[in-house]
């Protein structure tokens, strides 16, 4: 591992990446090997709330701004009300329900979804802003990088009975869903200019989004 943090500092990236590997590299040596699997499994709670808070304070220490919080929480309420009035109802992303894996759970959504949810939004509109300043394309193509991310996390999320369908098929409503939803979340941060750039923010993207394809092409499963 101490390898690993020389690797990543002799290619002169933010030091926080270094920790993100860490995780990562670790979940996948844990879900790898058969006597760590189950510990792997009950921690998963724990892990994703480590990440997004780890992540969360870097983004208020970079940016020296508490305004983000009059964004931060009411995303994160109506993020988890989405998800609760979409597991109960089965109206707003389609039938399904949260598995044993995910822990801590109110109204039968986890606690920690709602976090995962708004780091990544945060995470997709920095990659947004590479390509657009304009605050209306920049939440409109945000939208859709989140549904696009959720495509690719959909397979292990359910290998690893994170949540599962009721037809056992993810519906297209789901993808279209968290494109509204994404623009929602999107729009605020630009329309009031809110300071949220981080230098880990695209690594977590990446990093998270090679994590999910290797737990696929290992096919793990619970």
């Amino acid at each position: 591992m101490a390898s690993l943090f020389k690797w990543v500092q002799s290619l002169n990236v933010p030091k926080g990446v270094g920790i993100l590997l860490f995780f990562y590299v670790s979940g996948i040596v844990a879900h790898s090997l058969p006597q760590l699997r189950v510990i792997a499994f009950s921690m998963t709670d724990l892990f994703l709330f480590g990440i997004n808070i780890y992540l969360l304070l870097d983004i208020l220490k970079s940016n020296k701004d508490k305004t983000l919080f009059f964004w931060i929480i009411p995303v994160y309420f109506f993020t988890f009300s989405m998800e609760a009035m979409g597991v109960a109802t089965g109206k707003i992303f389609g039938s399904y329900h949260y598995g044993s894996n995910m822990h801590l759970k109110v109204l039968g959504v986890p606690l920690v979804i709602a976090f995962n949810w708004l780091v990544l939004a945060l995470a997709v509109n920095s990659l947004s802003l590479k390509f657009s300043s304009n605050k209306w394309l920049v939440s409109i193509f945000s939208g859709v990088l989140i549904a696009c991310y959720d495509y690719f996390i959909e397979p292990v999320a359910i290998n690893l009975d994170y949540w599962k369908w009721e037809s056992n098929a993810v519906p297209i409503q789901n993808y279209v869903a968290w494109c509204i939803i994404g623009f929602f979340v999107s729009y605020p941060l630009h329309a009031f200019k809110l300071k949220f750039q981080s230098p880990l923010l695209l690594p977590y993207l990446f990093i998270q989004w090679i994590y999910f394809n290797i737990l696929v092409l290992l096919d793990i499963k619970f």
